[in-house]
């Protein structure tokens, strides 16, 4: 009877060891795996707020331009200014509550209005070529533009990085039981129906509590 006590310990114990041990390594191999992902998807997250913050702060200068040429337009110069100043606000609003549903809905709302607020004017500016043709419009248009295209590519692979993250950690029942454990409750939000182009205005931890305020704000 000991004999056999002693044998059923002697398998039991190892058994229990590594079964501990590969839980440990496979809480530290998720844990790495989303932490990674997540970090993707937030730095595009902050390089879209960083620049919608640059874009929404040129604007009412390529509006003051266009104004010394075109003072019939100013009515309009005047919606996209306040279009912009509102967008602006609204970006910095996300950066604290973009985890929350429906907080790009804002967003989402002032960027469209925006961009059709810009394609009315562009649609005018034929009636003003010597706007066109100063250095200081081309160069207020040439930002603006490399703006959207930075801001489509962010978009982009910020939708893409969201998506593979929340794949990775909420489509399988183990990963879904240790992420939640580990305090990533939530999915990560998708942004989607947002107007952003590349615009012709010269022709115009990282468990829930992170903020986006917290990564790198860069260009």
């Amino acid at each position: 009877m000991l004999l056999f006590n002693f044998n059923h310990l002697y398998v039991s114990v190892p058994l229990a060891l590594a079964v501990i041990i590969l839980s440990f390594w496979y809480i530290r191999h998720v844990r790495a795996r989303a932490q990674s992902l997540e970090s993707v998807y937030l730095n595009h997250l902050a390089q879209l707020f960083a620049q919608s913050k640059r874009k929404y702060a040129i604007i009412p200068a390529m509006a003051e331009k266009v104004r010394e040429y075109a003072p019939g337009e100013s009515d309009l110069l005047n919606e996209i200014e306040r279009e912009a100043t509102r967008a602006g606000a609204a970006v910095e609003n996300l950066k604290r509550t973009f985890r929350n549903p429906g907080a790009f809905s804002e967003i989402r709302n002032r960027e469209n209005t925006l961009a059709h607020r810009l394609d009315l004017l562009n649609s005018r500016l034929d009636r003003y070529p010597a706007l066109r043709n100063t250095t200081s419009f081309s160069e207020i248009s040439g930002e603006l533009k490399n703006l959207e295209e930075k801001l489509a590519f962010n978009l982009r692979h910020s939708n893409e990085a969201a998506a593979e993250f929340n794949s990775y950690c909420h489509d399988c029942l183990p990963r879904r039981m240790v992420v939640r454990l580990l305090g990533y409750r939530e999915k990560a939000p998708l942004i989607e129906g947002i107007m952003i182009k590349a615009a012709d205005a010269a022709a115009v931890k990282t468990p829930e509590n992170t903020t986006v305020s917290e990564m790198t704000d860069r260009d």
